[in-house]
């Protein structure tokens, strides 16, 4: 359930770095954020001068990268403190005055349009103490006020999310600031701060994502998505691409995709807090379905196991369903429009693309059911590891092997 940069992408880096050496230790990998908090002229920026603002990621890569793009369409970018496992990138916003571990920006019609910072998150920071916090919390506030020069209000939570946050939030003229974390003071045992986000976006993006009350996603916009091409493909498209990273986060960041797709907002570093997800082991297909349990309590929605690796187990690996009815359980999801998490084994049938040389070859995983293809046989999934993830196919009677879990998740009432 992990997945690591290629040996290529990897040796790419070293020689990168090799060849600004003077020594190589003393080239950093880093990136400033700032240009993110300059509403003026940011929410004008296309992908293309995107690029121009920050380093991408490539196969032959020339100068030292600042962030990967997530979709081959360019529609979200990622900075990550970890983008590689062997050398940490250093992130940071306020002229240097705070550091961040990650960064999704996300463009609409091809020009920014929102940007979510992960300032804080235990999975990936490390436990802190809520005095540290503090001081961290209210630090980042009074920069975005002196950035925006605007003062903040609080919002109100809307009671959809996994915890009750507390969030502040900045409008000014150009664009609106929302910084929130969870409540960990409240209640008769007080917690432990878990995380510390900044959402960004211009004023006619500001949507369901900056915390606004939402009616949710209707049954007739899923179906929508919807799209059947003269090959044979029945998929859904639309669903947002987030990258697990390193770590066995592939429950999380599944459940993340998801539930944005079905217009929830949540975080993959919230939700593996939520789920207990082991960062390095991942979780295997029965310690997700109880993960997955815990997710239907908080966020509200109907979690429906299609197959229960219970039976898988307990019947000498024998399907609690027929071929038939797995095929006919994927056709019916995906011309409604909604997604399947799909729990299986990887590594010993093909999959087209493969897997990726370097990433995870074998072992339990998570991916998401979004389409199939009757006249060829075929299962269309997608992966939560990136760019060229997105839309991946595999033999339907294949992936019925494979299988130890299929589950809906969604609203209730939907």
């Amino acid at each position: 359930m992990k997945r690591r940069g290629s040996p290529l992408l990897r040796l790419s880096l070293l020689l990168i770095l090799a060849s600004f050496q003077a020594p190589a230790a003393d080239v950093e990998l880093a990136a400033d954020l700032d240009p993110l908090l300059d509403f003026s002229a940011f929410w004008k920026t296309p992908a293309e001068s995107f690029e121009t603002l920050f380093i991408p990621r490539v196969e032959n890569q020339e100068k030292p990268p600042q962030f990967e793009w997530l979709t081959t369409t360019k529609d979200r970018a990622r900075f990550s403190r970890q983008m590689f496992s062997d050398a940490k990138t250093t992130l940071s916003l306020f002229a240097g005055a705070v550091k961040v571990e990650e960064a999704i920006v996300e463009f609409v019609n091809g020009k920014a349009a929102r940007s979510t910072i992960s300032i804080y998150n235990r999975g990936d920071s490390g436990q802190m103490g809520g005095t540290e916090f503090d001081a961290l919390f209210k630090r980042v506030g009074l920069n975005l006020g002196q950035v925006l020069k605007v003062s903040p209000r609080r919002q109100m939570s809307p009671g959809t999310g996994a915890v009750k946050n507390i969030a502040w939030v900045w409008s000014s003229p150009q664009g609106i600031a929302l910084l929130e974390h969870n409540d960990y003071q409240s209640g008769a045992s007080q917690g432990k701060p878990e995380f510390l986000r900044l959402k960004l976006a211009a004023l006619d993006q500001a949507d369901w994502t900056m915390g606004k009350m939402s009616m949710g996603v209707q049954r007739m916009a899923l179906q929508k998505n919807v799209t059947r091409d003269p090959g044979g493909d029945v998929f859904i498209a639309g669903v947002p691409m987030v990258d697990q990273g390193a770590k066995g986060y592939c429950v999380a960041a599944s459940c993340q995709r998801l539930f944005e797709y079905m217009r929830i907002p949540c975080d993959q570093h919230e939700m593996a807090q939520i789920l207990s997800v082991d960062v390095e082991r991942g979780a295997n297909a029965l310690a997700m379905q109880k993960s997955l349990a815990k997710v239907d309590q908080k966020f509200g929605v109907t979690f429906k196991p299609l197959i229960n690796p219970e039976f898988y187990y307990s019947s000498n690996r024998k399907r609690r369903v027929s071929l038939k009815e797995f095929a006919s359980i994927i056709k019916e999801h995906a011309d409604k429009g909604v997604p399947l998490l799909w729990a299986l084994g990887i590594g010993e049938y093909k999959e087209d693309p493969p897997l990726p040389a370097g990433g995870q070859v074998s072992g339990g995983h998570m991916r998401m059911v979004i389409g199939y293809n009757s006249a060829k046989n075929q299962v269309i999934f997608t992966d939560s590891w990136g760019a060229g993830h997105e839309k991946k196919r595999m033999d339907a009677t294949d992936a019925y092997e494979a299988t130890l879990g299929l589950y809906s998740m969604s609203p209730r009432g939907l």
